[in-house]
């Protein structure tokens, strides 16, 4: 039973999104087929990177992904607390010799700039727009008063996995 788990699990790619709600993921075979992509909220707060990473290791170890993809830490304009959550992020994934790439969110806008779409809004109106699991989530464009809607967290985390499919093919 277990090596029918692994064999099905094996060739997936986990996109991983941190944000000030907790993190987005998705587990992706191809640039257009996201199996899962989902926002988890961390709770109670105040969020902590000790909270957010116990819930990443479990999907890690639930989903058993061959690569993982995140934002490079180094080029991101993030919080202080998300950059160093993606920093650990990297030594975890270096400590247990899992294959992980890192992309900008320049390099998420160089790719997506190929659909025409350059706003956070745009590139996820484009990505629901050509993968059947995401149709159903997009939500309106937000006002400038308002704040990301909670659905956007799993949007980011594929447009970092289409990214990375896109940069390495």
């Amino acid at each position: 039973m277990s090596q029918e788990i692994k064999s099905h699990k094996s060739g997936l790619t986990m996109a991983l999104f941190p944000n000030a709600l907790g993190f987005g993921f998705a587990i992706m075979k191809d640039a257009l087929t996201v199996e899962i992509a989902q926002t988890v909220a961390i709770k109670p707060r105040p969020i902590s990177n000790a909270k957010v990473m116990k819930k990443i290791r479990e999907k890690i170890a639930y989903y058993e992904p061959d690569t993982i993809v995140i934002e490079d830490y180094q080029k991101s304009r993030k919080s202080k607390r998300i950059s160093k959550l993606l920093k650990e992020l990297t030594q975890f994934c270096k400590e247990r010799n899992i294959n992980f790439y890192t992309y900008s969110r320049k390099d998420i806008r160089f790719v997506f700039s190929n659909f025409n779409a350059h706003t956070k809004y745009e590139i996820a109106k484009a990505i629901s727009e050509n993968i059947d699991s995401m149709k159903d989530r997009l939500v309106e464009k937000r006002k400038c008063y308002e704040g990301e809607a909670y659905v956007t967290g799993s949007f980011d985390a594929v447009s970092l996995g289409i990214t990375h499919f896109y940069m390495t093919d």
